[in-house]
């Protein structure tokens, strides 16, 4: 028995050493030397080879940036990112892949697309010379625009709003170099009293002074106006508003009507900024070129006395301050003029004639009884 088991030490002996072995002979097939570096030679003109300039762009240790250096670039190209996506999604279809307003609808369009890269805004807080501000691009994606083919997304994340608005300004090139030019326009909080008669009478005045029936009527429809067609910036034929009826486009509010007069509408419509409306007086009710019934000529006079009495009495001798405040009390009356003249904000009436103010059931009976009567197994032709 101890003859056996040294039989089987010498054994393990020899099997660790043949282990051993092969675990070198492992090791060194798996080295492999590095190779030698090359010296480039320089070329004849004694500038560095091309061997050298390559080896000069290897970057043989890397560094790491801490990464509050650049966030505020990655949140941004972070964001236009992101509204690349939801612009892809909602937008592309009108307004193209290339912002500029030639998308595959955009034929089928009557009102065509905003061209996003000429950076002109009809719908703006700023002044007609501005780029908009971010919260101008909003307010139009949450509500859209009425009676044309923006839609509104007020069910869209804030975050994709926010994203997408990123993503537009990116398609104008100027846009970082414009924005800090921009003039914002202030905008009041509106009286309570904008229903008051003596103020919508007033409101009247300065609607026909400041020439507003030129284009809209005196009647706000239309009637008796000199310009009714025109062209805007972007060579698309427009038509002035009716504001007997159907939603305004920048917002029903009167903040928004009140925005849209200090504003203006850019290449369709005047800004009335500053004190501009301030230059209605007693002396211009003798409208010449406008004629009203006499019973409204009359009741329009009632309220003459309200306004100064000639230019001179406003820009000679009224301080600054006193004539900002008497235009910015016109601008509340015009307002009120405005939403007096409103019969309704929807189209509806426009479109469906005299069925609009018909319930939909009522709606529903009448068209079914418009349609031809069809006897049980006649051939549809």
């Amino acid at each position: 028995m101890k003859g056996l088991a040294n039989i089987f030490a010498e054994r393990s002996r020899w099997l660790r050493l043949l282990s051993c072995l092969w675990l070198l002979l492992v090791l060194g097939a798996c080295a492999v030397e590095p190779p030698e570096e090359s010296v480039a030679e320089p070329s004849a003109t004694g500038e560095p080879g091309a061997e050298e300039a390559a080896a000069a762009l290897e970057y043989r240790e890397w560094e790491t940036v801490p990464p509050g250096e650049y966030s505020e670039y990655n949140q941004r190209a972070n964001l236009i990112q992101r509204g690349h996506r939801v612009y892809s999604r909602y937008c592309v279809g009108c307004h193209g892949e290339y912002g500029d307003g030639v998308g595959p609808a955009s034929p089928r369009l009557i009102t065509q697309p905003r061209d996003f890269t000429s950076g002109i805004y009809k719908f703006r807080s700023t002044d007609s010379g501005s780029l908009p501000l971010e919260e101008d691009l909003y307010r139009t994606v949450t509500r859209g625009l009425a009676r044309v083919s923006m839609p509104a997304f007020p069910l869209l994340p804030e975050n994709d709003k926010i994203a997408v608005i990123e993503y537009i300004k990116a398609f104008y090139p100027r846009w970082e170099e414009e924005k800090d030019r921009r003039r914002v326009v202030p905008i009041p909080r509106a009286p309570e009293d904008l229903g008051d008669d003596v103020r919508r009478l007033r409101g009247q005045a300065v609607y026909l002074q400041t020439g507003c029936w030129k284009c809209h009527g005196t009647d706000g429809r239309g009637e008796g106006a000199t310009q009714t067609e025109y062209v805007d910036a972007w060579g698309h034929p427009q038509r002035p508003f009716d504001f007997t009826r159907g939603a305004l486009k920048g917002g029903n509010s009167p903040e928004d009507i009140y925005r849209t007069f200090h504003t203006g509408l850019r290449s369709i419509m005047p800004s009335f900024a500053g004190d501009t409306l301030a230059a209605v007086t007693a002396g211009g009710f003798d409208l010449g070129d406008v004629e009203l019934p006499a019973a409204e000529q009359q009741v329009l006079d009632t309220v003459r006395d309200e306004f100064p009495a000639d230019a001179e009495a406003i820009f000679g001798t009224m301080e600054d301050a006193e004539r900002l405040e008497l235009a910015e009390r016109n601008s509340w009356d015009l307002v009120a003029y405005i939403l007096s003249l409103r019969r309704s904000t929807s189209t509806a009436p426009a479109v469906l004639g005299p069925m609009a103010s018909r319930t939909p059931l009522e709606q529903t009976a009448e068209l079914n009884m418009q349609r031809p009567t069809q006897t049980r197994g006649e051939i549809k032709r």
